[in-house]
């Protein structure tokens, strides 16, 4: 992950935020006393959000691992969804 001084990020903020659009990739930007924060697209902010959601219920993890692994291995079914 790259990162950016908070100088830089304010006087090139646009073509920082092109930049992390167009490359789906977060930038870090670091302000003079050594603060950092995360600049990066809203779909992937969402995404991490839904993923830690998922991943907090132990049940829900547990299940997730066995479904992937049960893929990797060739055991997965497609199925139709239902429309509700």
């Amino acid at each position: 992950m790259q990162a950016i001084t908070l100088k830089d990020a304010k006087r090139n903020l646009p073509r920082l935020v092109e930049q992390v659009l167009a490359d789906a990739e977060a930038r870090i930007v670091v302000t003079d006393e050594g603060g950092q924060v995360v600049v990066m697209p809203l779909d992937e902010f969402n995404s991490w959000k839904e993923s830690l959601y998922l991943l907090s219920n132990p049940a829900n993890a547990a299940h997730l691992r066995r479904s992937i692994t049960e893929a990797e291995a060739g055991k997965a079914e497609k199925r139709e969804l239902s429309p509700e």
